[in-house]
């Protein structure tokens, strides 16, 4: 008999199996766990079919031996098989980059002694957080609009409270996230996962989970990876944020989309929690999935087009300067939030000339001595003259964060004033703190009080200003976002903002400013209607990459309804195509894609 092997190997997406003789002392099936050799060494794989058929001639090696304990089942196997073809990716590289492997010596997994902090809620809230646990009780899939991790974590636990019996996977976006919720799911050990164990404590990890009739996962990404079909329920946390998906390397695969796939194929439960709806995934529920939280925050919307003539300062209105006032008068902390590091731009006032990265043509951000790029990190020494009609009449147009910070202090000269960025990663301690989405990522904590009094967005509109489709999306997060860090303060929050129109929408009908942007994304040929993809091709030689780009975008262009982007170039000099094609098309597109050598790398949800 010969068995067809998929080596957890990563493997060029047009390698599929090997075949290997199975000797007559084992007795394999579809899905067992071998060890064969493969080339000099050996390694494990795992089964994809037993033919009974002989070698034909052919020189055959033999598996070496199977693991009793560990056999995918046949609906988990057909999951990632479906997942490698979605992604364009061989099977054998997505097996490798799930499934722990088998350690050599198996110890025994000892609990981790976790410190419990106290979880608790405002009482004017815990009826919304029992109205929403008693809702999602009956439903098999829910969008929850839920402030922060604290609050998602009272949902979790109140539904755990009628549903001890189920297994739960919990789907976080970050380490850090993570580590927030395993000390607060109070009275809970939940197994991790996030990718930062050895292969061994993920195995153990991995291996509890499934032999177990009930429990709790918790992790990142990677943990969805670790397939369980019997997994009855998913909770997805901060379902819209970009580090579900794994955009550094392959496989680029992007949780939010297989907690679907594993809603449809093995039917477990799928509740999303987040502080905004996210537009593509408005599809997946009917009205009556579509909870909030029954409170909100108390949010003030500045128009800067009426204020900008009541101030002589830039940044800071009118409204905004006196709120701050009020706010260190009452010895409480201000959050500025100003997503601008360093000048907008550097132009030349006399011939316009833009000063433009050397690597990637991106627009360079000028700091105090050096121009830096935002998307490849290119630095360089700050311009004294134009390169262009040699003028030193040189202006940057925008403000930086430090900017801010130094009219912040001249406005407030008996408050301190810090800068929190990631190249700044400054305490918590001044009165006024200055900070981009890395103080949300990276330092606040739902869970620990403060003596924070008031919450303002310094440039709510900024998403605006970029060209990216997902600009409105962005828009409707950031604003929710920071409002709910107000809430949960019990600080009033203000939004500067030159569109109080549309900021207002998305503040008093977030569902229905997130339809409206679906439907225009559907208008403009946008996910979830269209599947847009990025390849690149690694090829220094640039004449070679333009003749193999154009051979592929010449396929594609066949294929009804396709859009195709002109070649660019990115950071690193290798070319690289944008193309969408109708969902109901994205079959035709894998089949290009399933023959193209590993030098195209390719993104097949470059989007989401």
């Amino acid at each position: 008999m010969i068995a067809e092997v998929y080596p957890l190997l990563r493997l060029p997406r047009n390698k599929h199996v090997f075949d290997y003789l199975v000797p007559e002392t084992l007795t394999l099936q579809r899905g067992n766990l071998v060890r064969i050799p493969y080339r000099h060494k050996e390694l494990w794989g795992v089964v994809r079919a037993v033919k009974d058929k002989p070698p034909r001639g052919m020189t055959l090696k033999t598996v070496t031996s199977v693991h009793e304990q560990m056999k995918l089942r046949e609906e988990e196997l057909s999951f990632f098989e479906h997942l490698a073809l979605d992604l364009a990716q061989s099977v054998a590289s997505i097996l490798n980059a799930s499934l722990p492997t088998p350690p050599k010596r198996l110890t025994k997994r000892v609990p981790p002694t976790l410190a419990w902090l106290p979880l608790t809620l405002p009482s004017s809230e815990a009826q919304h957080a029992l109205r929403i646990v008693h809702t999602i009780a009956n439903r098999g899939k829910a969008f929850i609009q839920t402030p922060d991790l604290r609050r998602s974590a009272a949902i979790i636990l109140g539904y755990l409270q009628n549903h001890q019996e189920q297994k739960i996977l919990i789907l976080a976006p970050t380490v850090r996230d993570v580590s927030l919720l395993k000390s607060h799911l109070t009275g809970l050990q939940p197994l991790i996962i996030t990718g930062e164990e050895s292969n061994n404590e993920r195995y153990r990890a991995w291996q509890e989970f499934r032999e177990s009739s009930e429990g709790i996962l918790l992790g990142t990404r990677t943990a969805l990876l670790s397939i369980d079909s019997s997994i009855t329920t998913i909770f997805l946390l901060r379902s819209g944020d970009r580090n579900h998906k794994q955009w550094d390397r392959n496989p680029r695969y992007d949780a939010r989309e297989l907690v679907w796939q594993h809603h449809a194929q093995f039917s477990s439960n799928v509740f999303c929690l987040d502080v905004a709806p996210q537009p593509a995934t408005l599809t997946q529920f009917n009205d009556a999935e579509r909870l909030n939280w029954g409170t909100y925050p108390s949010v003030q919307v500045v128009n800067m087009n009426q204020e900008k003539f009541a101030t002589k300062h830039q940044s800071v209105s009118y409204s905004v300067g006196s709120a701050i006032e009020t706010a260190l008068s009452q010895n409480k902390q201000v959050l500025c939030v100003y997503n601008k590091k360093g000048a907008y731009d550097l132009r030349c006032q006399d011939c316009s000339h833009r000063f433009l990265c050397s690597k990637c043509a991106t627009p360079l951000t000028a700091f105090s001595h050096t121009l830096e790029c935002a998307r490849c990190r290119h630095k360089e020494p700050l311009a004294l003259r134009c390169p262009q009609c040699h003028s030193a009449n040189l202006g940057s147009f925008g403000q930086g964060n430090r900017d801010l910070a130094q009219e912040l202090s001249q406005l407030f000269p008996s408050a301190s004033v810090a800068i929190i960025d990631k190249e700044h990663p400054a305490p918590q301690t001044s009165d006024i703190l200055v900070v981009t989405s890395f103080y949300y990522e990276a330092q606040y904590d739902p869970f620990k009080s403060s003596r924070m009094g008031l919450v303002v967005h310094m440039d709510v509109d900024s998403p605006l200003y970029n060209a990216k489709p997902t600009a409105v999306e962005d828009l409707l997060r950031d604003i929710w976002q920071w409002s709910w860090v107000g809430f949960g303060k019990r600080a009033p929050v203000l939004l500067q903002t030159a569109s109080p129109d549309l900021v207002m929408d998305a503040i008093e009908s977030p569902f229905k400013s997130a339809q409206e942007e679906l439907d225009a994304r559907i208008r403009y040929h946008l996910p979830p209607v269209y599947r847009w993809c990025r390849i690149v091709y690694k090829e220094d030689e640039r004449r070679k990459a333009e003749i193999a780009m154009g051979q592929l975008t010449d396929q594609i262009a066949h294929i009804p309804q396709a859009i195709i982007y002109p070649l660019g170039w990115n950071a690193k000099g290798h070319a690289y195509v944008e193309c969408g094609v109708p969902a109901e098309q994205f079959s035709i597109l894998l089949s290009i894609f399933t023959t193209l050598p590993d030098r195209y790398i390719i993104d097949t949800n470059t989007l989401t």
